[in-house]
């Protein structure tokens, strides 16, 4: 996946992390939805207009989906990235880690 769709998709979610619109979406329901794997259908219901993820195909985000899936298993993101409270920035704090692990 180039990395131009990952900064894309963290843009988007910095907007809407930026817009306070977001901030009662705790980090326990994004790690659940994840866990889930119903995380894009989820973002799309939740942002609607504030996040465009049309730049990803179903093959984008089983990729994503998997990626963000170990993340959740092996990392403590409170130690290691420094997100405890929203969800969004978990998210972004993961797009990070993926891009860092594409370089």
């Amino acid at each position: 996946m180039p990395l131009t769709m990952l900064t894309f998709i963290a843009f988007y979610l910095n907007s809407a992390i930026d817009s306070g619109r977001y901030d009662d979406l705790g980090i326990d329901e994004v790690k659940t939805e994840i866990e889930a794997g119903t995380i894009f259908a989820f973002l799309r219901a939740r942002l609607g207009a504030d996040l465009d993820l049309s730049i990803l195909n179903e093959r984008d985000e089983a990729e994503l989906l998997v990626e963000w899936q170990d993340l959740l298993a092996a990392v403590n993101e409170r130690r290691k990235m420094g997100i405890e409270r929203r969800g969004l920035t978990l998210l972004v704090a993961y797009l990070l880690e993926g891009i860092q692990r594409r370089k």
